[in-house]
């Protein structure tokens, strides 16, 4: 079985990158869940890595040399994510491994990559203690859940003016449970009352309801992408039409499986709205329009993109893809420019400092609301 999944890991990298894997080429390793569960997010964020790649290599590459993405389907199961990044960071040749935006996958594929020696560049986890978890090769481009909590905790209590709010959670999820923690904290510091909060697993039958007596003017929900709309469609049903809050594990196409009745007022914070008139954006969703025929399917395109983006200017900025100074070069980034939004590394800290997009989804439609800044 395992030689069977290095035999795909190969065949789909030749796909993903140049025809040859030699010395013309660098190699990059990438894991996301292609099928399953997560592939809803993890689809797109292979897809921005891929124009990524195109638009590196039609300019030349990196140090003159052709980027090649050498790809790992982690199937949405955690022991395959484990395998996969063995299997590539054992891959002759790669030089980093990037991808994956949850973070119990992250924490399934980090020990085999970081104890390698290899850099690894999270592309959508959240969970900001990650990279303290895996030593100073590890980095994160996505902001932190400590920073999407603080922009949704203070929409829900200032913009929106509520003072009541229920807090639903999956504790499956590490994830959901660390968002639900800090957005707890903040909104409670911005004066608001958490009225109950409930948890339940994604696995099981149902979902946890507000009760009637709590009587709250905001709903708050921590749920993966794939459990979202349920969710939503779950507390419609039962006749809460309260405004529902939460983070980017609702930036999911699957919101438009929501039936219209119930799909209005539904805000959530993410790394990108991309009806944000910034050229980076703008000529990003041209891009990604002209390669894969439909626009950025949610944030996670982004931030697959700016990935491979931030690792490569810091190669270029290396002069080498060795692990050392690359990483130097990673650990000094200020100011770039992603799609994402700014990114800068603050001192000792692997978690970028960036801005946070707050967007509605009302009837079919993502609408920017704010940008919220990290200062």
């Amino acid at each position: 079985m395992k030689k069977i999944v290095l035999m795909c890991l190969i065949v789909l990298g030749m796909c993903a990158g140049s025809a040859s894997a030699g010395t013309g080429t660098i190699k990059v390793g990438v894991l996301y869940s292609l099928t399953g569960n997560m592939a809803v997010i993890d689809q797109p964020g292979l897809h921005g890595m891929e124009l990524a790649r195109d638009v590196i290599n039609s300019e030349g590459g990196v140090l003159g040399k052709k980027l090649s993405l050498i790809v790992g389907d982690c199937q949405s199961n955690l022991d395959t994510t484990a395998m996969a990044a063995s299997n590539l960071a054992n891959e002759d040749g790669v030089v980093a491994v990037i991808g994956l935006n949850d973070a119990d996958y992250v924490m399934a594929a980090a020990p085999a990559v970081t104890t390698k020696g290899l850099l690894f560049v999270a592309a959508g986890a959240t969970m900001q203690n990650l990279p303290y978890m895996y030593g100073k090769n590890f980095f994160m481009t996505a902001f932190g859940d400590n920073m999407q909590a603080r922009a949704a905790g203070k929409f829900a209590k200032r913009r929106l003016n509520t003072t009541r709010c229920f807090v639903g959670t999956d504790v499956s999820s590490e994830f959901c449970k660390t968002l639900s923690k800090y957005f707890k904290r903040r909104y409670r510091k911005y004066g608001g009352t958490v009225v109950n909060e409930v948890w339940y697993n994604a696995d099981s039958k149902g979902y946890p309801l507000p009760k009637e007596a709590d009587k709250p003017d905001v709903l708050f929900m921590s749920s993966l992408p794939f459990d979202a709309p349920k969710y939503v469609i779950e507390v419609r049903k039962a006749g809460f039409d309260q405004p529902i809050v939460s983070g980017d594990g609702f930036d999911t196409p699957g919101l438009a499986d929501i039936p219209d009745e119930y799909a209005h007022s539904i805000y959530f914070a993410t790394h990108v709205a991309y009806d944000n008139p910034a050229s980076e954006v703008s000529s990003f969703v041209k891009k990604y329009k002209n390669m894969f025929g439909v626009a950025p399917e949610s944030g996670f395109a982004a931030l697959g993109y700016d990935t491979v983006m931030l690792l490569a200017q810091a190669m270029i900025r290396a002069g080498t893809t060795e692990t050392e100074p690359v990483r130097a070069a990673m650990a000094s980034t200020t100011g770039f420019k992603g799609v994402t939004g700014e990114i800068s590394y603050p001192e000792g800290i692997r978690v970028p400092n960036k801005s946070v997009d707050i967007i509605k989804f009302t009837n079919g439609t993502f609408t920017f609301v704010e940008q919220i800044s990290p200062n």
